[in-house]
């Protein structure tokens, strides 16, 4: 994959969360979930298939909660949302401020300070703990820790 890819596909991950891929580990987890379920007498054997059924079709992180949805501790978090929208001001910050910049230096005949990069950074450090809590309780969500 080359920088570009890589760039675009964490964009993507960073934008809509919900639309990441769903691994063979995840559907594993899910379908220990629906084990959980079943066997608590949460849900019925037909209800478990109908669930599985849509596990194996699952392509991304919101089919598979669709395949959860109505099983206890199954509810959706804001923290996807919050890191897509967050994640969007930043860039969208991030873009103005560097065609500013360009275009004092441009117009105003010499080198100005990089005064941008404090909203690269700070904005930037604070997209990655989002990332790095969201992703920590959705690990967690399928991993049937959160009830």
């Amino acid at each position: 994959m080359s920088g570009s890819e890589n760039a675009g596909m964490l964009l993507r991950r960073l934008l809509s969360p919900e639309r990441t891929p769903v691994t063979q580990a995840e559907r594993r987890a899910a379908d220990g979930w629906i084990d959980r379920a079943k066997f608590g007498g949460k849900i019925t054997e037909g209800q478990a298939e109908e669930r599985r059924a849509r596990l194996a079709t699952a392509k991304t992180r919101a089919d598979l909660r669709v395949a959860l949805t109505g099983l206890p501790g199954a509810e959706a978090t804001t923290l996807p949302r919050l890191l897509s929208v967050v994640t969007l001001v930043w860039l969208g910050a991030c873009l103005v401020q560097i065609a500013v910049w360009l275009m004092i230096v441009l117009f105003g005949g010499g080198f100005a300070e990089l005064w941008w990069l404090w909203t690269v950074v700070v904005g930037g450090a604070v997209v990655g703990v989002l990332w790095s809590l969201a992703e920590g309780q959705y690990r967690a969500w399928v991993a049937g820790d959160l009830r």
